[in-house]
């Protein structure tokens, strides 16, 4: 298998499960790998590049403990691909903390502790997405974890979300983002890539191949729930039709790290329609 910076962690695994004991000796920020709950959470979301600022390592050391399992470098990305992905992984903020946390009252930092999530097994990215919808122009949201939270540092920070990266220790992670300045536009965000296809070709591409939903009585966060479980058994020739409130934001980047693409079509002020498909 040929590897890249912007090559998954789930990837390496399921080529060559040794993987995962390759990069655990790396350094005992790997450990968690050896946990199968952990590595369930991790594993798809971060890549060699995360993993590497995850563990304060090079990425040329991932390097050197695969090449021995026969994973060759280097020739699935040319340089600017390369180049491209390292420059996505956002750069950690430890240091003086931003001013505008600084004059923030406490009773403004919204805080969110997922250590025990983490360690039970449950993903707390849902629970994240639907915090991250409190924060506005005058608060912050504070995210407690045992470790870096790369992944979802690059999300949100594609959303104009500011970030602060405070080590505790190395088990214990305060992550504070926020919005310095907000405007009455939704966040744009360079991962929202709908279809250029139009909604009826794409109806009629998957004719009598369609499921339909309506998420739009649902409470926060139950509809990116609901659509994220139909998409798990969602047979690859067929399409999911959510009716939603609006364009869901936060669920534009999981689709697409899923590979899905997505066709939308504004019925009224209240309503949404989506095709999902691959």
């Amino acid at each position: 298998m040929n590897i890249a910076a912007n090559t998954k962690i789930s990837a390496l695994i399921k080529e060559n499960p040794a993987a995962i004991y390759a990069i655990a000796s790396i350094n005992k920020h790997f450990e968690k790998l050896r946990n199968p709950v952990l590595r369930k959470i991790l594993a798809s979301r971060v890549t060699i590049a995360d993993a590497a600022r995850i563990g304060g390592c090079d990425i040329e050391m991932f390097y050197q403990k695969l090449e021995p399992l026969g994973f060759i470098v280097g020739n699935t990305a040319n340089t600017d691909t390369l180049k491209q992905n390292t420059m996505q992984t956002p750069e950690t903020t430890t240091g003086t903390q931003p001013a505008y946390l600084a004059q923030l009252p406490e009773q403004n930092i919204l805080t969110l502790d997922v250590c025990e999530d983490i360690a039970t097994g449950n993903d707390p990215f849902l629970k994240i997405m639907n915090a991250v919808e409190e924060i506005g122009g005058n608060n912050a949201l504070l995210i407690i974890n045992t470790f870096e939270p790369t992944p979802l540092i690059a999300i949100l920070k594609k959303k104009g979300y500011s970030f602060w990266t405070d080590v505790k220790n190395e088990n214990l992670v305060y992550t504070y983002f926020w919005l310095e300045q907000e405007t009455d536009e939704a966040p744009q965000t360079e991962t929202i890539k709908p279809a250029k296809n139009s909604f009826e070709d794409m109806m009629s591409r998957f004719a009598g191949k369609v499921k339909r939903i309506d998420v739009r009585a649902m409470e926060m966060p139950q509809p990116m729930v609901t659509i994220l479980g139909e998409l798990e058994v969602l047979p690859a020739d067929e399409a999911l039709y959510v009716v939603h409130k609006r364009v869901p934001q936060f669920l534009l980047p999981q689709l697409e790290e899923r590979g899905f693409n997505i066709t939308i079509q504004e019925v009224g002020p209240n309503q949404v329609d989506l095709l999902i498909y691959k």
